[in-house]
């Protein structure tokens, strides 16, 4: 007759088999939990790479007298001007400004939110700022063609591409300061917000908002943001950023970008969202100090 298994065997082989299999799961547990970490650390770094695109992309041509006009304590509410188009002075008469533009980016600039346009200073370099409501798309081209610089060259041939054209721009009622002078550098822009504040897309959390103030559309850009994203100051030539908001908001040359991400849920074994701590700093244009 075939001996089997006696009860000792069989106990020992479920111990055994017991230890083995708790090993197992507990590996895989481990594993488990070790990627649902990587995935939460992923997610957060995505958030702060999706903010840092969209605000690097208004912030590189911002001019660095007249910039930002508005920002809020606690650096999670800034407004700035942002140039979308460049062009020559060609001519003026009363409050109607004629300018050739350079060519530029088709879609960007048909795009809705025109705030009003800037003037250089050809002495000082300074530029000013013309609210206006006023963008007439068919200039008066004579005014660039009848010899600006001498009788030959013109600036309607700075128009090279469909792309750049002549435009009548109509400022509000008030004194030119300074006096408008043929050649001098003009750009277009749109009033931009940005802020941090309280998520739509995922309730409880804070998101990144742009806003077009001039028209008023308004768009979240990326959440969810640690809280602890804002941004610092750079004041006149001061290497290191400041947190308070400087006075004036004109002597600041450029901002400090904390966009500190954080990931949509708490991973397994955490206490809390995992946060991609990223800080990057951005330098406005034409600094005259």
């Amino acid at each position: 007759m075939r001996r089997g298994f006696t009860l000792v065997e069989l106990l020992i082989s479920l111990v055994v088999t017991a230890i083995i299999g708790g090993a197992l799961v507990s590996m895989l547990l481990n594993q488990a939990r070790f990627m649902d970490q990587q995935e939460a650390w992923r997610g957060a770094r995505g958030v702060s790479r999706g903010g840092i695109n969209r605000l690097m992309s208004d912030l590189r041509s911002v001019e660095a007298s007249g910039g930002l006009i508005a920002a809020a304590a606690g650096g999670q509410d800034f407004t700035v001007r942002v140039p979308y188009a460049f062009g020559v002075l060609c001519g003026s008469a009363a409050n109607i400004y004629t300018v050739s533009l350079l060519p530029v980016d088709s879609a960007m600039f048909a795009a809705p939110g025109y705030t009003g346009f800037a003037l250089r200073n050809n002495t000082t370099g300074v530029y000013t700022y013309h609210p206006s409501n006023t963008l007439n798309l068919i200039g008066t081209t004579a005014l660039c063609q009848n010899g600006l610089y001498d009788s030959i060259h013109t600036l309607a041939s700075i128009n090279g591409s469909p792309a750049g054209r002549v435009v009548n721009l109509t400022r509000n009622a008030g004194a030119m300061m300074p006096a408008p002078v043929r050649g001098s550098i003009v750009y277009l822009y749109r009033d931009i917000r940005y802020e941090f504040k309280a998520s739509t897309a995922i309730p409880g959390r804070t998101g990144l908002y742009r806003t077009m103030v001039t028209g008023g559309s308004t768009e979240e850009l990326a959440t969810p943001f640690d809280a602890t994203a804002r941004v610092n100051f750079y004041v006149l030539n001061n290497t290191t950023a400041q947190a308070a908001v400087p006075a004036p908001l004109s002597n600041t040359r450029g901002l400090e970008l904390l966009l500190h991400g954080a990931s949509e849920r708490t991973p397994g074994g955490s206490a809390g969202p995992k946060v991609a701590n990223m800080t990057t700093s951005v330098f406005f244009e034409n600094r005259n100090d």
